[in-house]
């Protein structure tokens, strides 16, 4: 029982952390080494998610021809992409 209690404890208090601000840096940081190790940017992982995540159309055809432009678009700003540069310089600021 005196451990569930230490649990509950330790979780609220975590959620206190989170909601008052307190663990931004450090999931801003996990972030940008989780990325940094899929090799992507922000930029480059916000564009594949936003343009493969919904599908506009429900054809097969279509949408992986949405899934593949969203991978390229996103790939141009990923590491080893033309727009790698601007893909960091517009990562810093999110």
């Amino acid at each position: 029982m005196f451990y569930f209690i230490l649990y509950l404890v330790s979780q609220l208090a975590l959620v206190a952390a989170w909601v008052s601000g307190t663990l931004d840096p450090y999931q801003k940081r996990l972030q940008e080494i989780l990325l940094d190790q899929m090799g992507e940017t922000k930029v480059s992982f916000g564009l594949k998610k936003s343009l493969t995540a919904k599908k506009l159309i429900e054809d097969e055809n279509l949408s992986k021809i949405q899934d593949q432009l969203g991978s390229q678009l996103g790939g141009i700003f990923g590491k080893g992409g033309m727009g790698q540069g601007l893909g960091s310089v517009l990562s810093k600021g999110l």
